[in-house]
């Protein structure tokens, strides 16, 4: 009974830990006025047509995003056109795409200060659209320290347990 009362507590655990580093949805309002852009790994509709292209999102020289608008409608060579669907690329989910294949038109900008929830907000206005691209803030420990302690409790579960079968 303690030996599932443990992995019960373990699960429960993950569970909390993994929806607190869930990221909302990407989202765009319905004028087009706007769009809040996460690294959700999911296309993003757009509600209307925009000028495709990519904007690269850097710290420094290191390149931390690539918001990517598809020539998925109108398709004019060299990434560009007009598209209805949009991805960001994460360089801390490895999926950039080469610097190769970015689009010709574009362009880097500075990824913009922390706000809260955990993110940096970098806006971009294209299209007449308010892009706010929300890169999470690295958090380097959380998950080292969780499964630190999972690790010490499950060490001194099985250290009782032995002690008590001598």
């Amino acid at each position: 009974m303690k030996k599932l009362s443990s992995i019960l507590l373990l699960v429960c655990g993950l569970t909390v830990v993994a929806a607190l580093h869930a990221s909302p949805i990407s989202s765009c309002t319905a004028n087009f006025s706007s769009c809040n852009v996460y690294e959700d790994n999911m296309t993003l509709t757009l509600p209307g047509l925009a000028i495709s292209g990519d904007v690269i999102i850097v710290s420094g020289t290191t390149v931390l995003d690539v918001f990517q608008i598809n020539n998925d409608f109108v398709d004019t060579g060299g990434g560009t056109g007009l598209g209805m669907t949009a991805f960001l690329f994460a360089a801390d989910l490895h999926d950039l795409p080469s610097p190769a294949n970015y689009s010709v038109n574009a362009i880097t900008i500075p990824v913009g200060p922390p706000v809260a929830g955990g993110f940096f907000e970098t806006t971009y206005n294209g299209n007449g659209t308010a892009y706010n691209i929300f890169t999470p803030v690295p958090e380097p420990g959380t998950f080292a320290l969780f499964g630190v302690a999972a690790g010490a409790l499950l060490l001194r579960r099985r250290r009782a347990s032995g002690a008590g079968n001598r």
